[in-house]
């Protein structure tokens, strides 16, 4: 079966948007050039992406209720899919549940559930639904993946090729079957009691692979990556350690075919690698970060003050440390169509905007969602919609779905 192709509505009039034709008739918008250095990468610079001339793509879907039908009712949602038939599939870590629904929302059935049987979850945070066919769950109450059929028939299980527990998985699965997960190492030493204050180090980055069917694990290095932390004694007598917001830090992610796109500056730049490391593929754009306000400060000791004010020191502590400039580059996810989207770092109160390039580097357009996502939960984009996670004022989560994007060429 053939995929659909992305439509891309939201995007500035006039813009020429599809990619160089064979003619070279036309441009993409903000191309200033494309390179092959001597190593055989590919650099492709852009000017100044478009900022704040897009219209919001609305929503369209709006699943989940506070009461009523408890098949309806999310407790705290950790993962979305969504099947070339419209299925959707939304993981609930608080009921242990994976349940199933069409492509208007309504209730089809529950594929996974708690327990310690075939096809059964307990604390699962994470769910990537591989060749349309089977969807792997990343359960670490087991630390397994479970593969289980749309019905919901366990067809595998895996050990997890990374021991580590995060608030929603950050791996994935390609076509070729092989689990991604990214890890980290550190020589650093880590004394006890730890010092107060601030720490700064740096960590070795790896992209791990596990591939079942060979029962081969391989690893992919990514460099050093530094980090900054603050270390404090909290009321319960231990140590609270936390990161500088706004610091540039690595963000990776894999594509179907298992090669590596990365990006890890303040400045707007991509890299996709190979499966060995190298690099293929280099993404710049002159499109500005924006800056770290006062305002982002007080938002931060506010936060903060709010879950313990005995901590408010501390907080203005973190938030003199916090640089000039927020990264440009807020996020990155890939779509079923092997695009990349890069979510832009936005003010706190602006809808979130995606550029979206292909394979080679050819931008393709920018899309403002009419809604936002939940903080600190990636989108899922499958076929021309873009799903998230969404929470309402009383923080009841929802799975929210755009409307279909439309081609512009």
């Amino acid at each position: 079966m053939s995929r659909p192709s992305l439509s891309l509505a939201i995007l500035v009039p006039g813009m020429l948007l599809a990619a160089c034709s064979s003619g070279g008739a036309s441009r993409p918008h903000g191309l200033l050039s494309r390179d092959t250095l001597p190593s055989g990468t590919v650099v492709v610079r852009y000017g100044p992406l478009p900022q704040g001339a897009v219209t919001g793509v609305p929503m369209d879907l709006r699943l989940g209720a506070e009461d009523g039908d408890p098949h309806y009712i999310f407790g705290d949602v950790r993962g979305i899919e969504s099947g070339r038939d419209g299925t959707i599939y939304v993981l609930d870590y608080q009921a242990s549940e994976v349940r199933a629904f069409d492509r208007e929302g309504r209730y089809l059935r529950t594929v996974a559930g708690k327990g310690e049987g075939p096809g059964e979850i307990t604390e699962a945070n994470g769910i990537v639904l591989a060749r349309d066919s089977i969807l792997w769950i990343q359960d670490h109450g087991k630390w397994k993946m479970i593969g289980v059929s749309p019905a919901g028939e366990e067809v595998g299980r895996i050990p997890m090729p990374v021991l580590a527990y995060g608030y929603i998985w950050s791996g994935t699965v390609d076509d070729a079957g092989r689990v991604w997960k990214e890890q980290h190492h550190t020589d650093d030493p880590y004394p006890w009691p730890p010092r107060e204050g601030l720490t700064e180090g740096n960590s070795r980055a790896y992209m791990v692979s596990y591939d079942p069917a060979a029962d081969v694990k391989d690893s992919v290095y990514l460099g050093e990556e530094p980090y900054r932390t603050v270390i404090s004694r909290n009321k319960q007598g231990g140590y609270s350690y936390r990161q500088i917001p706004f610091d540039a830090r690595p963000i990776t992610v894999v594509d179907q075919e298992g090669t590596i796109w990365r990006t890890g500056s303040a400045s707007y730049r991509v890299a996709r690698l190979n499966g060995r490391g190298d690099t293929l593929l280099v993404i710049e754009s002159d499109t500005p970060a924006p800056p770290v306000t006062d305002a982002d400060r007080s938002w931060y000791v506010n936060i903060v003050v709010e879950q313990s004010p005995a901590d408010r020191r501390v907080a203005e502590d973190v938030a003199a440390l916090m640089p000039e400039t927020k990264p440009a580059i807020a996020s990155l996810t890939v779509d079923d169509e092997g695009r990349l989207w890069v979510g832009r770092a936005v003010a706190e109160e602006a809808d979130p905007e995606y550029d979206v390039f292909d394979r080679d580097g050819s931008y393709r357009g920018t899309v403002a969602l009419g809604f936002r996502p939940a903080p600190y939960t990636p989108i899922r984009v499958r076929q021309g919609r873009v799903y998230a996670i969404v929470r309402d004022s009383l923080d009841v989560p929802y799975v929210a779905r755009s409307g279909q994007l439309h081609n512009i060429q």
